[in-house]
C-alpha cells in the first residue's frame, strides 16, 4: 500500500512541476502578446485580459498543490524549502533527502 501512495506522490510532483512551468510560460506569452498588440489602449477589458486571470487561477492552484506536495522518502515538502533563496524550486530532486523522481519510480517498480 505504501507503494501505491508512494506512486501517487511521484505522479503529482510530476504533474504539478510540469503544470507550473506550462502555466507560467503562457502567462509570459499572453503578456507579450498583450503588449505588443494592444500597447496604449485604456479601459476596455477584452479576451486576453480574461485569459490572464484564467492563467492567474491556474498557476494560484498550481502553487497551491506544489505547496502541498510532499516527498514519498522524507515526507518534507518537496517545492518548498526556507533554505533555498526564492524558498521555492522546480528542480526534480528534493531538497532535504536528495531523492530525484526518476529514483523515486525505480523504487516503486
Amino acid at each position: 500500500m505504501a507503494t501505491a501512495d508512494a506512486h501517487a506522490a511521484s505522479v503529482k510532483i510530476r504533474r504539478v512541476r510540469i503544470g507550473l512551468i506550462i502555466s507560467i510560460g503562457l502567462f509570459a506569452l499572453c503578456w507579450i502578446v498583450e503588449f505588443l498588440t494592444y500597447a496604449g489602449r485604456t479601459g476596455v477589458l477584452d479576451a486576453f485580459d480574461l485569459l490572464f486571470v484564467l492563467i492567474a487561477a491556474a498557476i494560484g492552484w498550481l502553487l497551491y498543490q506544489a505547496w502541498r506536495s510532499r516527498c514519498p522518502f522524507c515526507g518534507n515538502p518537496f517545492f518548498v524549502n526556507s533554505g533555498l533563496p526564492l524558498g521555492f524550486h522546480f528542480s526534480t530532486r528534493c531538497p532535504y533527502c536528495s531523492a530525484l523522481l526518476n529514483e523515486l519510480d525505480e523504487v516503486i517498480r
